[in-house]
């Protein structure tokens, strides 16, 4: 039997958020939704000038829902300084109903 060892140092890689915080962010957010069917109908991509004509969001409302779902592991954003893509990632497409 081995005894646990109590002297161990926590991880600096550890992440505060829980996995039930993570769902909660996305999962009842009609609006998040609308972001992901969307970039779903696109292939898995998009951009935020296509968001902002399909989904009837401001571009500030829908900057905050792009970093809830960036934040919850739904999407990622990729930018080259002038231009950013909105990528669907795998829990992105679970949410747009894409996989049960």
């Amino acid at each position: 039997m081995t005894a646990r060892d109590t002297n161990r140092v926590g991880s600096d890689n550890s992440d505060p958020r829980s996995v039930e915080d993570a769902e909660i962010v996305t999962e009842h957010d009609t609006r998040n939704r609308r972001i992901v069917q969307h970039a779903r109908e696109n292939g898995g991509t998009t951009t935020r000038r296509d968001l902002v004509a399909k989904t009837g969001l401001t571009a500030s409302e829908l900057e905050e829902h792009l970093q809830t779902l960036a934040d919850g592991g739904c999407v990622d954003l990729i930018s080259d300084g002038e231009h950013e893509l909105i990528a669907l990632t795998f829990r992105g497409e679970h949410l747009a109903g894409g996989y049960r």
